[in-house]
């Protein structure tokens, strides 16, 4: 699709890179977001239990918000280590938002505000591995569909001058693979990919 690639808002306009960032701190003045592992699901895993099924759902699910809100704090504090995006992603994806925060932070560009995570679900679950697994995708995998809201999020340039056009889109659409290196390790969910679409309404 024509999808760019952003990450925090700020890299919607200016960068076209990856997904756009949400706290995992939570905001207190922000709606808070619906994360739902409800979905059309498809397995070839054989035999994949439903229970295991559903539980890989809820753990990717729930990664979103901290994926999100990683890589909004580390636009946010130039200081902060791009190590800790391999707490929430593995390459590419990990790969390019390195490269993407550092192009922001070696410009001079500073973020200011916030994304909120609107909602997230799980689209598909694919829990085979090894020899039974396609060879594109040799991970236990969940797709998940994120719609983030990033219009309190802005970014400036070194003197301060606003960098988003005016007219950018409320919403970012985002269809993250999920993928768990060290499965069925609940705590091992990681984003690989996290293509995304501008748009006017998470339903648009």
């Amino acid at each position: 699709m024509a999808v760019t690639r952003a990450t925090a808002a700020a890299a919607t306009a200016v960068l076209g890179l990856m997904v756009a960032g949400c706290s995992s701190s939570g905001d207190a003045s922000s709606t808070a977001p619906t994360a739902t592992p409800s979905g059309p699901l498809s397995s070839s895993a054989a035999p994949t239990t439903a229970d295991a099924s559903q539980n890989a759902q809820s753990q990717a699910v729930a990664l979103v918000p901290t994926y999100l809100g990683t890589i909004d704090d580390l636009y946010l504090d130039p200081s902060r280590s791009l190590d800790d995006l391999y707490q929430v992603a593995v390459t590419p994806e990990a790969t390019a938002e390195a490269t993407a925060i550092g192009t922001f932070r070696s410009r001079g560009y500073r973020q200011v505000g916030r994304s909120q995570l609107v909602r997230a679900s799980a689209d598909s679950v694919d829990l085979a591995t090894g020899a039974a697994a396609s060879p594109s995708l040799t991970l236990p995998t969940v797709v998940v569909t994120a719609c983030v809201d990033v219009s309190h999020v802005q970014a400036t340039d070194a003197s301060g001058t606003s960098v988003i056009p005016a007219d950018r889109p409320r919403y970012l659409v985002a269809r993250l693979t999920v993928v768990n290196p060290h499965y069925p390790g609940p705590s091992s969910w990681r984003v690989s990919e996290a293509p995304n679409r501008q748009a006017q309404s998470c339903d648009g």
